[in-house]
């Protein structure tokens, strides 16, 4: 190597030095102002089954929890032991640590199991948490039947409708109804005789000539005098659309 090149060379290392010590303090003054995460693109629907023990088959509510990852809740079939079964639309979407809502199975009953059918954001564990709703009390349980409260046309944008209650029977539970057009339900609140009220945030589709899951108020029985709806129906068209409520009531002998 020539004397000029050795030269060059001394400088170009010189300078190296003079400015890794900046650029390094600089580093350590950084602070985090973004982040990527990789989120793997969804499988395809699973199905997987939770078999019950004998001394777990009468249970009547339940709900879903994630754990370790995301998981898209699609519905819940419940399997009796008379070899009958039982339906339920969920369309819930789960991040780690939360539950779905209850789930009430509407016939008598024990149970032999539970299917789930879901779409994993990765690698996921479902836990079933189940109560057998009534104690163990001993006799028949309370008598349960769905009753519409009342309907309403809705339009094709954003919109909210009450429904007036006149009943003076006691709810435990709602669900929806859609004839029409599918109908995505934003929110829903519900007054109660003793002036209360209670919101509950539904985000859900109901599709045209099916119900909602169950929705389960806050609370074991209660009285209602309206339900306050704000959604938004998925069809363009100035035909109207019916949203339909119904209240699970409970009779006890």
């Amino acid at each position: 190597m020539k004397i000029s090149q050795r030269f060059a060379f001394s400088l170009l290392m010189c300078a190296g030095v003079m400015f890794a010590a900046p650029i390094a303090s600089a580093q350590e003054g950084m602070r985090p102002v973004g982040q990527l995460t990789y989120t793997p693109a969804p499988v395809e629907m699973q199905t997987g089954v939770f078999q019950l023990r004998p001394e777990d088959r009468d249970i009547r509510t339940m709900r879903i929890e994630a754990r370790g990852g995301a998981v898209d809740i699609q519905n819940v079939r419940l399997v009796y032991r008379n070899g009958e079964s039982e339906r339920i639309r969920v369309r819930e979407r789960l991040r780690p640590g939360q539950s779905t809502g209850i789930i009430r199975k509407q016939n008598r009953g024990p149970l032999r199991a539970v299917e789930v059918s879901y779409i994993p954001q990765g690698q996921v564990m479902l836990v079933l948490r189940a109560s057998a709703g009534g104690g163990g009390g001993g006799g028949e349980p309370p008598v349960a039947t769905w009753n519409e409260l009342g309907c309403k046309n809705v339009g094709f944008l954003i919109d909210r409708d009450v429904v007036n209650v006149s009943s003076g029977e006691f709810y435990r539970a709602l669900r929806l109804r859609s004839t029409g057009f599918d109908i995505e339900m934003l929110d829903m609140n519900v007054r109660f005789a003793n002036g209360q009220r209670d919101s509950y945030r539904v985000n859900a589709i109901i599709r045209s000539g099916e119900r909602s899951r169950p929705i389960d108020l806050r609370g074991e029985r209660r009285r209602i005098t309206g339900i306050e709806f704000i959604y938004r129906s998925l069809g363009i068209s100035t035909r109207k659309t019916q949203l339909c409520v119904d209240g699970l009531q409970v009779e006890r002998d």
